[in-house]
C-alpha cells in the first residue's frame, strides 16, 4: 500500500512539473513575440499601416498564407522585415507562427 502511495505522489509530481514547463513554454513564446515581434506587428497583431506590416487579425490574411510561408518568411526575412534565423531556433520560429501569429484570428 505505501509503494501505491509514492507511486501516486510521484504521478502527480511528473504531471504538474509537466504542465507547469507546458505553461512557461507558452510564457515564453509570448515573451519573444513581445520582444522580437511586437514592435513591429504591435502587440495585438494587428500591425502598422503606415509600416505595411500585416494584420493578423484578419482571417482573409490569415488564409492566404500557409504556416510553411510564414516560416520561411520569418527564417529567412523579406524586406523590411529581418531575417530571425540566427537569433531564434525553428522550433521557436515555429512555435511564433502556430502559437502566437495564428491565435490572433481565432
Amino acid at each position: 500500500m505505501k509503494q501505491r502511495g509514492t507511486m501516486l505522489a510521484m504521478l502527480v509530481g511528473f504531471s504538474l512539473l509537466t504542465v507547469s514547463s507546458l505553461m512557461a513554454e507558452e510564457t515564453d513564446i509570448q515573451g519573444i513575440y513581445k520582444k522580437k515581434c511586437a514592435m513591429c506587428h504591435k502587440a495585438d497583431g494587428k500591425g502598422y499601416e503606415a509600416m505595411k506590416t500585416p494584420d493578423f487579425t484578419s482571417k482573409e490574411w490569415q488564409a492566404s498564407r500557409t504556416d510553411e510561408q510564414l516560416i520561411e518568411t520569418m527564417t529567412k526575412g523579406k524586406a523590411p522585415m529581418p531575417a530571425f534565423e540566427k537569433q531564434l531556433t525553428p522550433e521557436e520560429i515555429k512555435s511564433l507562427i502556430t502559437d502566437v501569429v495564428r491565435k490572433f484570428a481565432e
